[in-house]
């Protein structure tokens, strides 16, 4: 909810750019669907966004560009164009996987 008052209020005040952490989080795919196109046609209006996630399918489909961090760096910047979803999600696990295991997670 705290995300949807600061989005309501970052467009009633015109804002040029938004800073968005997780904004997906919570919603059905109904409404996560509708925040997209929302956010998509923000984008396609000249507003600057910049968006947290971890739902790579989503950033592919609304981003012009998608960074991947990892442990504060940033290891990779892609415009989305150029990648499927496919090579998005081999890209990211390329990244994540660093030849350590989790405790009480199998390799």
């Amino acid at each position: 909810m705290r995300q949807k008052v600061g989005l309501a209020i970052a467009l009633a005040k015109d804002a040029s750019a938004l800073l968005l952490d997780e904004p997906l989080s919570g919603l059905d795919p109904q409404a996560a669907n509708e925040f997209c196109v929302l956010l998509r046609k923000l984008a396609d209006a000249g507003v600057a966004i910049l968006m947290a996630t971890h739902d790579l399918f989503r950033a592919k489909e609304i981003a012009s560009r998608i960074g991947i961090m990892k442990n504060g760096r940033l290891l990779d910047n892609l415009a989305a164009s150029d990648i499927s979803s496919a090579q998005l999600e081999r890209i990211y696990l390329d990244h994540m996987h660093d030849g350590t295991t989790t405790p009480g997670v199998p390799a």
